[in-house]
């Protein structure tokens, strides 16, 4: 009887070891699929989180390559065609391409397209952003002088006209919203050979003696507001201007032949004897703020010279120019001229008003809103 309680024993005692044995089995199996399942999530994320990774660099990389291309067009202010690459430090890469629209009024839609590749080569990305690149001088003066509130028959103006000013073969010498009476002996135009030759005040066009219709005054088409015709800009928010300029000076003394761009002056602007501001291939923009403006013997100046008196200014203003000294493109005043025993000469140079909208340092670059979009 014992023998066989005890066989049973042995029989409970096997079934119960073979029991937790296929236990621990199943635990050693599911704890291997766990941790299989585990590892392939982890595995899982850890490329989602590399994928991620890696837009980013190359979206970064897209907009390295975008902020370059802005660069070169405010250094080019043209990348017709372009196709341009570059690396950056961590290895990632971008290509850049542009196309250009030409607008009128010498302005040109310039559509940048930056690529940007992660340093492994498995992410790309890509985006697109427009820009205006516009001339500071919204509309060209027709005429070489342009003045607000007439001209005083106490100073004098010697003008070399516009031929087309008024239209083909209509010349346009100076252009007024008040009556200009040529009183003085000084008051002349010419076209631009007798000025070349010497003869501008004999072989006069208008003079005192007979006005004829290149002197455009008392025009109710003249604008209401010069600082707005000429660079889109409000005379009340004259300060933007004046920070987009690429030089703000308290004088002129500086000026000379290598001057460049738009230049602000606060102030008066006396030009020494025999000095040259910019050239033909390269004139400028001077805009004396408030300030009287004296041109000494043989000082000339090539490009616009606008005298801009502010509202609320108690200055009276005026332009003088001694022998021989002129400005090559165009003079314009919101103010009138002629107050004192001055003179003003102004002689019309079409390549020099053409490059006042087509030169480089004359133009700028703005981004245009809402143009930008990645993909």
């Amino acid at each position: 009887m014992n023998k066989i309680l005890s066989i049973y024993t042995s029989l409970a005692l096997i079934q119960r070891g073979a029991a937790i044995l296929l236990t621990v089995v199943l635990l050693l199996i599911m704890v291997t699929l766990v941790t299989l399942y585990t590892g392939k999530i982890q595995s899982f994320e850890h490329q989602i989180v590399i994928n991620t990774q890696n837009q980013k660099w190359a979206q970064a990389s897209a907009k390295a390559g975008l902020n370059q291309g802005l660069a070169m067009l405010k250094v080019n202010k043209s990348l017709h065609n372009v196709a341009v690459s570059g690396n950056l430090d961590d290895n990632s890469t971008f290509t850049i391409s542009a196309t250009t629209e030409n607008l009128s009024g010498s302005r040109k839609l310039v559509t940048i397209e930056a690529s940007g590749q992660s340093a492994d080569g498995l992410a790309q990305a890509t985006v697109i952003e427009q820009s205006l690149v516009y001339p500071i001088l919204l509309n060209l003066p027709p005429a070489p002088l342009m003045v607000q509130h007439g001209f005083e028959s106490v100073g004098e103006f010697e003008v070399a006209s516009n031929p087309d000013g008024l239209g083909v073969a209509a010349p346009l010498s100076l252009w007024s919203d008040a009556v200009v009476i040529l009183s003085g002996t000084g008051h002349h135009s010419c076209i631009l050979s007798e000025f070349n030759t010497g003869n501008c005040r004999t072989n006069t066009y208008s003079d005192h003696n007979l006005k004829l219709a290149d002197i455009a005054d008392g025009s109710v088409s003249f604008p209401a507001d010069l600082f707005s015709y000429l660079f889109n800009v409000p005379s009340t928010e004259w300060v933007q201007l004046q920070q987009q300029s690429d030089f703000v000076l308290a004088d002129c003394d500086s000026l000379d032949t290598d001057s460049w761009g738009v230049i602000w002056v606060g102030g008066d602007c006396d030009v020494s004897a025999s000095t040259q501001i910019g050239n033909h291939s390269e004139p400028i923009i001077l805009v004396v703020f408030d300030g009287n403006i004296v041109f000494h013997n043989d000082a000339v100046v090539y490009g616009l010279v606008f005298s801009f008196k502010p509202v609320g200014s108690l200055k009276e203003l005026d332009i003088n120019m001694h022998t021989d000294s002129a400005v090559f493109g165009a003079v314009v005043t919101n103010h009138q001229l002629g107050t004192t025993n001055t003179l003003t000469r102004a002689v019309f140079h079409a390549d020099v008003m053409q490059k006042l909208q087509t030169s480089k340092s004359l133009q700028r670059v703005a981004r245009v809103p809402g143009s930008w979009h990645d993909f």
